[in-house]
């Protein structure tokens, strides 16, 4: 292991990443000194994101000119597999820096819960609201899992409210009571980890040459990774122009769609959106705004994050015929049915959206399409947003959103999940076998598309079905074990593996994640990072050999 060629490139990945938190520091800044208290009563970070700036820049200092200074230059394939995870362990790091140092997160772990939860576009919170006796002590929050035997759950809120000094009153609780501050640094991680942090890395850093074309391969997700231009660097750069002009794009159309909507919301929904990310800025998440343009924008948004990347610059070379490829045609299609599956299901029962309700309403189709799209699309393309409480829809909705849940969206997007085109090589490659049980003398290669798909791909879909599996039952049974009941273990190790934000259960859209013990929250931060970086390359990062000098 080149060590050396590693603190050389990460101190200049750190340089880049302090230059992030340098800004947030600007923006705190605003906030405490220029911004009208009365629209800003939240505590503030500005010394937070000061500390972080200064601890994140001595770090890169030191790994860039003290422990790197002598590297040779090279980048190899195992040193690039290992910069990606590391990278990710210590962005991780200091992304969680800023909720702890202003208070907003006392709990360390939680802290890096929230800061991985954020890069990896998972989108679970930690954040809950603290709850009070009457007498003004915090008390624990309680629940009951009804079960044989029946499951208590008892843990503190990690969010204190916001009171008005004179009057005493509760100003705002839960997400609403965190800095705007750090509140954008949140949505921002979701927008940065969405595209890869990796990936803007490269689209700024000079050619890495072969290292390069490692670290590419490494952050992208999906089955077939090959370049779209000639340099590795003007493929990530291409990429982020789309995608900070689709972001652009969200933004505008929210706030013309919803003039009610501040522009801040709308920003931080747009970063949450096509990062395929899932925090909100409200406690009652996009079911806050209320209106069926924003969340139609939203569910527009969501799909395109879902969508890989490279279709657009087949729109923008006006390619349209190569859009319709089968994983495209697959996917679009599998979402048009599985959403009017959900709607025919939903109608009739109880709404149960997240914000207040004069009287209990049941869905008409229309609803049930609106609001049933929604949740569905937020689910498979893995973003976690909710419009309504759909932990207590009828189960067979609730199989089918489980269900999703692992599908993800196409390889090469934001999204997390299996993807849709590992499913379609493993249904292809299922029946092929089938085929040549009574055909045995028949040889025909297998495609999509394209791209054949060779016995090592084929090898490969089914080592990362098998991972996905092993890693989801190793996950709820390590959660069962240590007090979660097993709907709720289930769906949270889904969850998390995939990306998504949501769950069930405990982990509901009604809920938090601050009900974890700390032993679950760090299984938790493991799987996040699993899942976004597709397993292989963490897996690797744990053999004792891999870290050996050669």
């Amino acid at each position: 292991m080149r060590y050396r060629e590693l603190c050389r490139i990460l101190g200049v990945y750190l340089y880049f990443l302090s230059a992030t938190i340098l800004f947030h520091f600007g923006m705190a800044l605003y906030f405490q000194s220029l911004a009208d208290p009365a629209t800003h009563p939240q505590p503030h970070a500005t010394l937070a994101f000061a500390i972080t700036f200064i601890a994140c820049a001595t770090l890169a200092t030191l790994c860039r000119f003290l422990w790197g200074r002598r590297a040779s230059g090279a980048l190899f394939r195992r040193e690039g597999l290992a910069l990606v995870v590391v990278i990710w362990f210590v962005t991780g790091l200091f992304g969680a820096l800023p909720f702890t140092l202003s208070g907003t997160l006392e709990n360390p772990i939680d802290a890096y819960f929230e800061a991985i939860s954020g890069l990896t576009t998972t989108g679970s919170s930690a954040m809950q609201a603290k709850s009070y006796g009457p007498s003004g002590e915090e008390i624990p929050i309680t629940a009951t899992f009804p079960g044989v035997p029946p499951i208590h759950y008892e843990f503190y809120g990690t969010v204190r409210p916001v009171i008005d000094p004179v009057t005493g009153a509760t100003l705002a609780t839960g997400v609403e009571a965190v800095g705007r501050a750090v509140l954008f640094w949140r949505s921002f991680l979701n927008w940065i980890g969405g595209m890869g942090i990796v990936m803007l890395f490269l689209a700024i850093l000079p050619a890495l040459g072969v290292g390069g074309k490692v670290l590419y391969q490494a952050e992208m997700p999906g089955l077939v990774k090959d370049a779209l231009t000639p340099r590795i660097r003007d493929t990530a750069s291409l990429l982020w122009k789309i995608y900070i002009g689709l972001t652009f794009l969200q933004v505008v159309l929210l706030t013309v769609t919803n003039h009610e909507m501040p522009l801040f919301d709308a920003i931080t929904i747009a970063f949450s959106s096509l990062s395929t990310g899932g925090f909100s800025v409200r406690n009652s998440s996009i079911g806050y705004y209320e209106s069926a343009a924003t969340d139609w924008i939203t569910i527009l948004f969501m799909v395109l994050g879902s969508l890989n990347f490279v279709l657009f610059t087949y729109i923008l070379k006006r390619k349209f015929r190569r859009i319709f490829e089968p994983e495209f045609n697959v996917y679009i299609v599998f979402l048009f049915v599985m959403t009017f599956i959900l709607a025919f299901n939903l109608r009739g029962t109880q709404e149960a959206l997240l914000t207040s309700q004069s009287e209990p309403a049941t869905f008409n189709f229309m609803a049930a399409l609106r609001y049933g799209c929604f949740q569905l699309v937020s689910l498979q393309t893995t973003t976690g947003f909710a419009t309504a409480n759909f932990d207590i829809w009828p189960y067979i909705s609730q199989v089918l959103l489980l269900t999703v849940m692992f599908f993800g969206g196409m390889s090469g997007s934001t999204s997390g999940g299996i993807k849709m085109i590992r499913i379609v090589a493993l249904v292809r490659l299922t029946i092929q076998k089938i085929e040549n049980m009574f055909k045995p003398e028949t040889v025909r290669a297998l495609r999509i598309g394209p791209s054949e798909i060779t016995s090592e791909r084929g090898v490969t879909v089914l080592t990362f079905f098998f991972i996905v599996m092993g890693l989801t039952l190793i996950g709820t049974f390590l959660l069962v074990a240590d007090g979660v009941d097993p709907e709720t273990s289930l769906s949270v190790n889904a969850c998390m593996l995939n990306n998504i934000g949501q769950a069930f259960r405990m982990g509901g859209p009604t809920q938090s994640f601050a009900f974890l013990s700390p032993f679950g929250k760090i299984l938790s931060i493991f799987w996040m990072i699993f899942g976004r970086l597709e397993y292989f390359a963490v897996l690797l990062v744990f053999l004792p050999g891999f870290w050996k000098r050669s």
